[in-house]
């Protein structure tokens, strides 16, 4: 079989299943659109302006979101912490677990409320921020856990 042949039996990945995007993040970008409906019609000149703006925003954000959801991963292998994220510019990043000095949740008030933050893992030369993880203190509990970080 191929994957005795390069070894991978005895070493096996584990990939977090905890380390996903929250949907509930896509609740602030419809509350910048839907907040952005009445200066288009009600407004005049000016205000259209900020309406359209606010509208261009909402949708960057959401595709921002819909493409780290699809493309976010994050896997441990022998001792070391694999990420990987991005479409069209992909990010991946190989830390090993000796170099982690600190892993951290960065949650905003709405985002504590909807249950999603960002990780971000902090290395001798290198810094990673996951953006809109789902219930991030426990990722960050299993990330910890996998690596024996404690």
């Amino acid at each position: 079989m191929s994957g005795q042949q390069y070894d991978l039996k005895s070493n096996p990945a584990t990939v977090f299943a905890d380390v996903t995007v929250a949907q509930s993040a896509y609740f602030l970008s419809l509350i910048i659109f839907l907040c952005s409906i009445p200066f288009l019609f009600l407004g005049t000149g000016f205000f259209i302006v900020i309406g359209a703006v606010l509208i261009v925003l909402a949708f960057i954000d959401a595709a921002n979101i819909a493409t780290l959801t699809f493309t976010t991963n994050c896997t441990a292998d022998n001792d070391q912490l694999i990420i990987r994220y991005g479409l069209i510019r992909p990010v991946r990043a190989t830390i090993p677990a000796s170099a982690i000095r600190h892993i951290a949740v960065d949650q905003s008030w709405i985002g504590s409320k909807f249950k999603y933050g960002s990780i971000i893992i902090l290395g001798d030369d290198l810094g990673i921020r996951l953006q809109y993880i789902k219930n991030p203190w426990i990722a960050v509990n299993a990330i910890k856990g996998s690596l024996g970080l404690g």
